[in-house]
C-alpha cells in the first residue's frame, strides 16, 4: 500500500535550521514531496497537469480545487512512504486532500508537527544567522504563532481519526 505521511514545520526552518530532508530517517524508500521539489521538478515537467498548475500560476490565480487531487497524486511515488512538507495551509485544504487520498486508497499514516516551543530561541536563531531579514523578533514571533494556530486546528481535526506525533522544532532527527 502506497503510505502518506506529513510534516508541519515553520517555514524559516530552512533558513536557519536544516531542512527537513536533512532530518528524516528511514530503512524505507520515501519520496519527500517539498516546496523545493514542486518548484524544481514537478512544475518544470511538461505533464498536463503541471502545465494546468503553471498557468494559473503565471496568471496570478488561485489554483482550483477540482485541480488539487490531480496535483497531489501526480507527486505521489506508489509503494513508497510519500512524505509531503509543503501543504494544506488550512484545514479546508487538508479535508479535500484527505478525500483524494481516501478515493485513490492511499494510506496516510502519521501526522508529524515540529512545534516551535521556544519563541525566543527560535527568533534569536534567525536574528544571529539573518540579522538583516530577521531583525524584529516580535515579527517572527507574531509569524510563528499565526502559522502554529492554523496547524493546530488541523491536528485537533485530525488527532481522532490518524496518528499525531508532536515533536519539538529543533529536533535533529525524524524517524519516518
Amino acid at each position: 500500500m502506497t503510505e502518506i505521511k506529513i510534516i508541519f514545520r515553520f517555514n524559516i526552518s530552512e533558513i536557519v535550521f536544516p531542512p527537513i530532508e536533512q532530518l528524516l530517517v528511514s530503512d524505507k524508500e520515501i519520496n519527500i514531496v517539498s516546496g523545493n521539489k514542486i518548484r524544481n521538478d514537478f512544475l518544470k515537467s511538461e505533464s498536463e497537469i503541471a502545465l494546468k498548475i503553471n498557468s494559473f500560476i503565471n496568471d496570478g490565480k488561485i489554483i482550483p480545487k477540482e485541480y488539487w487531487c490531480p496535483f497531489w497524486t501526480a507527486l505521489i511515488k506508489e509503494q513508497r512512504i510519500n512524505i509531503f512538507t509543503a501543504f494544506f495551509g488550512e484545514l479546508d485544504q487538508f479535508i479535500e486532500f484527505e478525500k483524494c487520498i481516501e478515493i485513490k486508497k492511499y494510506n496516510l499514516s502519521e501526522v508529524i508537527y515540529l512545534k516551535v516551543n521556544d519563541l525566543t530561541e527560535l527568533s534569536e536563531l534567525a536574528k544571529k544567522k539573518h540579522s538583516k531579514i530577521y531583525d524584529r523578533t516580535d515579527i517572527i514571533k507574531k509569524r510563528v504563532q499565526d502559522y502554529q494556530k492554523i496547524k493546530e486546528e488541523i491536528i485537533e481535526y485530525a488527532k481522532t481519526k490518524y496518528k499525531i506525533t508532536e515533536m519539538d522544532f529543533f529536533e535533529t532527527e525524524i524517524l519516518v
